[in-house]
């Protein structure tokens, strides 16, 4: 990334641009005299979707705003290449997040088949604007009961099937146009808010508007990732770590797991993978932003530091890959990418240069022969391509991953992104019953 690229982005993720978008939003509904309205974009076969509409009856009872419904079914394939792939993973994380939530959703649960999914895209149509049937609807497809879709058709009407595919491709215009690429999202004053995970978010936004009926909020309330009464002492496991030097959730991440890891006593296994556009899997320009401002407004709640940024994809990447695997080989790998995660996502430093890794490598404890010797090796390609075929195993594909491993070496548990933490701390903890990992339900 050149200089002006990394001043651009760094702009982007600013307190300051993200006040200014803020203020506009406010005065343009202020000037249109429009009251504050979320628009929730809810796809059937979207297991986090059918969560988050669980939620949503409440929100609305508890701040002062207006819910729109926009029904979405397809998605853009730049930014999602393998849309079954993502559904069938959704279905697996919403068996933890139901828990943790207290929430409905069934064990084991299937992605609705595409007739199902159809027949319920009808029915939540005639009547797009009805929370309480899109919820009650989209629960049938994912029971897979045809027979109560049938009765809801009959009761309450359907429309025709061009008339859906002409309303679903309207919806997905304007999700487009709003630059955005995934069902289950809200969007409130032109930001974006992910299904139940950036819930907290928005009741933070929707607060500093003075909207809110109640002291506390929402997502406080219902949101129990740990019960410390129902927890026992955590095994000896290891936790496997994958992660990209590319992404900023990986730096999230990399911070949390190490603290999680240390807590526990968990045996961390570092496992760095090439970013996914490396690996064939596009990341479009308004998939970019949209992660950008998300880790930016994670971070700033979250007390971690964050910005300037400077994007390391191509030789930088490669180049911190080569010291990583030499450092690692050295025990001193989690070192390493603290450092390097720091340099890339806070400092915005130029992993191009020889002298950028000198000074990472010899802060961590490698001399600068052992690093120039690094740089000019590719024994780090190996290992690379060996961690990217286990991710793939375990059914992801997206970073971070992760995976706590028993004794026998099968998975405890597999989690994807570093809002997922808790879920390993579960499991470690006992507090799951075993769930089969994501490839054995695809």
């Amino acid at each position: 990334m050149s200089r002006i690229r990394s001043v651009m982005a760094s702009l982007l993720i600013s307190p300051v641009t993200n006040r200014m978008m803020r203020r506009w939003h406010e005065t343009k509904r202020r000037l249109l005299r429009r009251p504050y309205r979320v628009v929730f974009y809810h796809r059937v076969a979207d297991a986090w979707s059918l969560l988050l509409a669980q939620v949503l009856r409440r929100l609305l009872d508890e701040y002062d705003v207006e819910l729109e419904i926009r029904l979405v079914s397809a998605l853009p394939v730049d930014c999602v290449s393998d849309p079954q792939r993502l559904d069938r993973y959704a279905a697996y994380d919403s068996m933890r997040l139901a828990r943790a939530w207290g929430l409905n959703f069934t064990d084991g649960a299937q992605v609705p088949s595409q007739s199902l999914t159809q027949l319920a895209e009808r029915v939540i149509l005639a009547q797009p604007g009805s929370l309480e049937r899109l919820v009650a609807v989209t629960t049938a497809a994912w029971v897979s009961d045809n027979e109560a879709l049938l009765k809801m058709e009959r009761d309450h009407g359907a429309v025709d099937e061009p008339t859906a595919t002409r309303m679903l491709a309207e919806n997905f215009r304007d999700l487009d146009r709003n630059r955005h690429y995934l069902g289950g999202m809200l969007r409130f004053h032109g930001e974006w808010f992910w299904g139940l995970d950036r819930l907290y978010l928005l009741e933070q936004r929707l607060r500093d508007y003075g909207l809110n009926r109640t002291e506390q909020t929402l997502s406080s309330r219902l949101f129990r990732p740990i019960e410390r009464n129902m927890t026992g002492s955590a095994l000896p496991l290891d936790l496997e770590f994958y992660f990209s030097f590319r992404s900023p959730y990986s730096y999230l991440g990399a911070v949390r797991v190490v603290e999680l890891a240390d807590r526990l006593g968990l045996n961390l296994v570092l496992r760095p993978v090439l970013p996914m556009v490396t690996r064939g899997i596009p990341v479009p320009m308004r998939k970019l932003r949209y992660i950008a401002r998300d880790v930016a407004r994670t971070a700033r709640h979250d007390g971690i530091p964050f910005g300037p940024l400077r994007d390391p994809l191509g030789k930088g990447v490669e180049r911190c890959l080569a010291v990583f695997h030499l450092a690692n080989a050295n025990e001193i790998g989690r070192k390493f990418m603290l450092a390097a995660m720091r340099a890339i996502w806070c400092e915005a430093a130029d992993l191009t240069r020889d002298s950028t890794l000198c000074r990472l490598g010899i802060a961590v404890g490698l001399s600068k022969t052992q690093v120039d010797e690094a740089l000019v090796s590719g024994n780090w390609r190996a290992q690379v391509e060996t961690n990217a075929a286990a991710l793939a195993v375990l059914g992801l594909w997206g970073v971070p991953g992760m995976c706590l491993r028993g004794p026998d070496d099968r998975p405890v548990s597999v989690a994807w992104g570093q809002d997922r933490l808790w879920v390993i701390e579960r499991a470690a903890l006992g507090v799951d019953v075993a769930m089969p990992p994501p490839r054995l339900v695809q």
